[in-house]
């Protein structure tokens, strides 16, 4: 039954802040929040109340767009927890999927002089390719683009100029420098191959020319999405950014972008400028600015003014929804003569912590600019000491970053059943979870038989699995962690019918993607039954849940901890600072904002000293942060 409008309540939570409401009620806005704003819960909240308000009708669906694919994940877990009736009428993945999706699906539809014969390869030119081809086309150019030419920058030429570039639907004379460069490079790379390698920028732009060069398909892509959401604004791209003005640029779409300016961590893979200007502009979308923060304390909140302030003098300060349970907030600067101190006195003060208060190790992170797999060693060895462990997310497993690895909706499908095969009973959670995924690779028609009969299959596969990992004891010594890997991969993916959901696409828009996903799952896998004595232990040596993360700074982009170590207050870790000083305040922004109790910098004297960045340092001195010399 519908609601009316002025009826809806928000599910989940006790109210909206004032702007929350307006944007909640309004067309086509553009809404700006800072962290811990709460951006994707209002997304949530604005698909509530458009499907159950009736403002969406079926079979009209909403389409969610993101920049990650974990963002896109986690969005449509919040709308299908709160609405499972409504859950196949919100459509949430990523932009270079939905560019992908137009071209596998309607390449038939490219102009003939784009056509292609067979199917493209995904690849990646190095910047060593860019800069060759640059070099050879300002040498090969006609005399009216030859001075030109020399000046098209390396780093922008894929992201800036391909990306922002409409292709005709048939071969132009270039009139300037960048019709000749893109020209070339499309000619080279694409059209001169019978299979060409393309990447996703080069996709963006086949599928903006599909639905340009097709009314038909433009009108049905309108009437199927006439509410689009789009995630992480600032990130947006100048392909991106082209792309969503091309298609939905027009009557019938209503579009919600959210973001944060100062969050623009991404413009070294072409993050556009600032999307939200030309948004406003190009779709006349009424702006909005949420005010409160509910993830920070008041004190930190404060800090991340003052820096917010440094990014735009005209910054509104946020109010801190978030009373504080330790009392006072706390947020230093602990500076160490060496690598050794510093590492020890980080893991004897979250040891001490989780002493006094109860807390898990995930509660605490690490959070550096980069490298941090130098900084593990030292911190591993520290926590182990203090009967810690140590979780480095921007580890490599395989072709995946143990973060994107672990955060993987087909990897929790199969250690779910993991998990649920080496105990009996007590894992209600788990088990909700690992149905409601397989029901997304089943027919959603006959709602009630179906979810009977994953149940019931589930059961049979669960008894089937627990007698195997009772007659299969395991054995650190016994090296045969591969075997015992290869035979429950095996088995996992049998039961989930790999194939058959590979094709479908439910976890991966390739067939490929979804292969890598596996094979990291299982060295991943490997490596945890090595470690383990005990099949019970298996899903939870997997995930590391128990384990204090340490992860980059871009990784930690929409995380949130009690506790935030900020590793690496000096010239090693920022050494190019001065470069772009504008978006390295912004990353060191979204690291400062990660923490909801309590901050705490170091610096280190062996790797470097703290000039490079004593622009940072004043700032947080004017914000009255402590600065204490250890050791």
């Amino acid at each position: 039954m519908r609601t009316s409008p002025a009826d809806w309540r928000p599910r989940d939570i006790e109210d909206l802040e004032p702007a929350a409401w307006g944007a909640l009620r309004a067309g086509t806005a553009s809404v700006t929040a800072g962290p811990g704003a709460g951006k994707s819960e209002f997304l949530a909240q604005r698909a509530s109340y458009l499907l159950e308000t009736g403002l969406c009708r079926r079979p009209q669906q909403i389409l969610a767009i993101s920049f990650k694919r974990d963002a896109a994940a986690n969005l449509h877990r919040r709308v299908r927890t709160r609405l499972p009736n409504h859950a196949d009428r919100f459509t949430s993945m990523t932009f270079d999927a939905f560019t992908k999706s137009i071209v596998d699906r309607f390449k038939d539809l490219l102009p003939p002089a784009w056509s292609m014969r067979h199917p493209y390869k995904i690849g990646f030119s190095s910047q060593a390719e860019i800069r060759d081809f640059l070099s050879n086309l300002s040498e090969a150019a006609p005399d009216e683009f030859r001075s030109a030419a020399f000046g098209i920058r390396q780093d922008e030429f894929i992201t800036n100029l391909v990306g922002a570039y409409a292709l005709a639907p048939e071969p132009q004379n270039p009139a300037t420098v960048v019709d000749y460069a893109v020209q070339e490079w499309w000619d080279q790379k694409y059209r001169a191959h019978d299979v060409p390698t393309v990447d996703f920028i080069m996709l963006n732009r086949l599928a903006e020319l599909i639905i340009r060069s097709s009314q038909q398909l433009r009108r049905a892509l309108i009437a199927t999405y006439p509410f689009v959401f789009v995630d992480e604004f600032q990130d947006t791209t100048y392909a991106q950014y082209s792309f969503l003005k091309s298609v939905f640029a027009h009557e019938g779409t209503t579009i919600t972008a959210v973001g944060d300016r100062k969050q623009r961590i991404m413009g070294w893979a072409g993050a556009h400028t600032d999307a939200f200007s030309e948004f406003e502009h190009d779709f006349d979308a009424q702006p909005f600015e949420f005010a409160s923060n509910f993830r920070s304390t008041r004190q930190l909140v404060e800090l991340q003014h003052h820096f917010a302030k440094r990014l735009d003098v005209n910054a509104r300060p946020q109010l801190s929804q978030v009373v504080s349970q330790v009392g006072t907030s706390l947020v230093q600067i602990w500076s160490f003569s060496n690598i050794r101190l510093e590492a020890e006195s980080i893991a004897a003060w979250i040891a001490a912590d989780i002493e006094q208060n109860g807390r898990s190790p995930s509660d605490y992170a690490m959070i550096a600019r980069q490298r941090v797999a130098d900084l593990e060693p030292k911190l591993a060895e520290a926590l182990a000491a203090q009967g810690l462990k140590l979780r480095n997310d921007d580890a490599q497993v395989g072709d995946l970053k143990l973060q994107d690895l672990l955060r993987d909706d087909f990897v929790g499908l199969l250690i779910g059943l993991v998990r649920l095969g080496a105990t009996h009973g007590g894992q209600p959670q788990t088990w909700r979870e690992v149905v409601a995924t397989l029901g997304r690779t089943m027919s959603t028609s006959g709602n009630r038989r179906v979810g009977s009969n994953i149940d019931d299959m589930l059961s049979t596969f669960l008894s089937e699995l627990r007698s195997w990992f009772a007659a299969t004891p395991l054995d650190v010594t016994a090296g045969n962690s591969t075997d015992l890997a290869d035979t429950l991969v095996d088995k996992l993916t049998t039961f989930v019918t790999y194939d058959d959901i590979a094709h479908k696409r439910v976890f991966a828009d390739r067939i490929e993607d979804l292969a890598a996903t596996l094979e990291a799952f299982k060295i991943r896998l490997t490596d945890v039954l090595g470690r383990v004595s005990s099949w019970d232990e298996l899903a939870g040596a997997f995930t590391d849940d128990e384990a204090v993360p340490l992860l980059t700074i871009h990784r930690s982009k929409g995380l949130e901890y009690h506790t935030v170590f900020f590793i690496g207050l000096d010239g090693d870790q920022w050494w190019a600072h001065a470069r772009d000083t504008v978006e390295s305040t912004m990353t060191f922004f979204v690291g400062v904002s990660r923490a909801a109790e309590r901050l705490i910098f170091t610096q280190c004297d062996q790797r470097g000293s703290p000039d490079p960045i004593a622009d940072l340092y004043e700032v947080l001195d004017k914000a009255g942060v402590p600065y204490v010399r250890i050791g």
